[in-house]
């Protein structure tokens, strides 16, 4: 009987792990493709089998030194040559522009969502179901069913290909989640903390600065990284909204390069692998502040 029983437990055993390793190949690969691909010659990516490990014979800098210098590769065929699209020398501008309008939003989302959701934790006041059902509302309103009349807003206040525009738009676009999820948050701090350094003499903004942000600081990260990552992978708007590269950002630019029939995949591959690299390294410093301050709002 108790080898029947640990039988099955080592079995359920594996078969969690296989499935965990499935689950990550499925989730990793296409990731590990698009890295390893941006260091392999253009005429070893039509190999077939696919190289799936670097090695010295197929491994080169050119494709990441064309995206930094726009010094198309010596050493390459006309044909391979003519595969480097300009577009390719703006990926990395438009990254910088995508930090830039990112970074500015999310200051602006902390700034505004963080009273905004206290008040809509402790106070209770006229509207504020439905105030707070709107604000979810706007979350369920596809960006292409409003690109028409932004578009249109944005030409009559000179807005269009502006990084100021996009920061309006995406701080509107993001407030609301950010407004839900710090309300949800505050709601799960005791409200005695507040209440004792009121007794102490703090008014509001000191109390707030002082008792509510030190301990709300997971959910005010968390938030802050899901406004940054909405804000800097957005597609739409920045698609229609900017057209040189005083405000392209990288999404756009990225979706301009995949559209050449003639176009050097592994330009593109390098390309994908910039822009990636900021949204992760900031998901991997954070991770623990993520996690937290998440399972904090659902517990």
């Amino acid at each position: 009987m108790f080898n029947t029983i640990s039988g099955r437990k080592r079995a359920k055993t594996i078969l969690v792990i296989i499935a965990s390793i499935l689950v990550l190949a499925y989730l990793l690969g296409p990731i590990y493709w698009v890295a390893i691909s941006g260091f392999q010659r253009e005429t070893n990516l039509q190999d077939r089998p696919p190289h799936f490990i670097l090695t010295k014979d197929i491994f080169t800098l050119n494709h990441y030194s064309y995206l930094f210098t726009g010094i198309v590769p010596e050493n390459s065929s006309v044909m391979l040559q003519s595969m480097y699209t300009m577009s390719g020398t703006l990926v990395y501008p438009s990254i910088i522009n995508s930090l830039i309008v990112a970074i500015f939003v999310t200051f602006i989302n902390i700034m505004l969502g963080l009273p905004a959701g206290h008040v809509f934790a402790r106070y209770k006041f006229k509207g504020k179901n439905p105030a707070m059902f709107f604000l979810l509302a706007t979350r369920l309103l596809p960006s292409i069913s409003i690109v028409i009349p932004v578009y249109m807003i944005f030409l009559r206040l000179d807005l269009i290909d502006k990084k100021l525009g996009l920061i309006l738009l995406y701080t509107a676009i993001t407030l609301p989640f950010t407004i839900w999820i710090l309300q949800a948050y505050f709601k799960n701090i005791p409200v005695e903390y507040e209440e004792a350094a009121r007794m102490d003499g703090c008014g509001y903004l000191k109390t707030l600065i002082r008792v509510v942000l030190p301990i709300a600081q997971p959910g005010i990260i968390a938030a802050a990284i899901f406004t940054f990552m909405t804000s800097y992978g957005e597609f739409v708007f920045a698609t229609i909204l900017t057209q040189s590269l005083n405000s392209r950002t990288q999404t756009a630019v990225l979706a301009a390069l995949t559209q050449g029939m003639s176009s050097s995949r592994g330009m593109i591959a390098a390309a994908a692998s910039l822009t990636i690299i900021p949204p992760m390294i900031i998901a991997i410093a954070f991770r623990k502040y993520i996690i937290e301050g998440l399972s904090t709002r659902f517990a």
